[in-house]
């Protein structure tokens, strides 16, 4: 029904032991259908898992580095598949160094698949300003967190912070389904 996870960011060992053809054939569980993701990068590999296992009405959320709404090649045709496919709800963009192992910036990739067919476009949240300095790490306050929570269950547009964006814009040309946060 429901997913949460904190996969180890840009994970080199994710395809340790799998034997995979074109276009993700020999994965029995069948979790590579919208493509295989680089063995260097197994950012998507823990999506395209969690996606699969979900339940037909199921939802999660997992956090992942901001390369993945980015990145091209391979990574870039699984998130156009995502993309289309309407499961992806939202992306939440968090402040660079407030996990320990890294000082990338990440992001919360929402995931529902109840209604994904009637959805037209993806809510995006850009929470990378409001956290304080915690020594040498960055730190969510309580008055971040709820912000950002009150926002995106509300799904209320607030300037320069958080915007629905259509999934004809993330189709055009220009922005050819790149995901990263600032461009929209």
């Amino acid at each position: 029904d429901y997913v949460v996870a904190n996969p180890p960011f840009s994970d080199k060992t994710w395809s340790t032991g799998l034997v995979l053809g074109e276009g993700g054939s020999g994965d029995r569980f069948q979790r590579f259908s919208w493509g295989v993701p680089p063995r260097k990068q197994g950012d998507y590999a823990y999506l395209l898992h969690i996606i699969r296992s979900l339940k037909s009405s199921g939802k999660a959320a997992c956090i992942l580095p901001h390369g993945v709404l980015f990145r091209g090649n391979a990574e870039a045709v699984i998130r156009k598949n995502l993309v289309q496919s309407g499961l992806l709800k939202g992306i939440i963009g968090l402040p660079a160094n407030l996990f320990y192992g890294t000082g990338i910036p990440a992001c919360i990739v929402v995931i529902d698949k109840q209604d994904a067919q009637a959805r037209k476009g993806i809510f995006m949240l850009d929470a990378s300003k409001g956290f304080m300095k915690d020594g040498n790490k960055n730190r969510l306050r309580d008055q971040d967190i709820h912000r950002i929570v009150d926002v995106f269950n509300k799904q209320s547009e607030v300037p320069r912070y958080s915007r629905f964006v259509t999934y004809e814009e993330i189709a055009d040309p220009k922005n050819d389904f790149n995901l990263n946060i600032p461009r929209y």
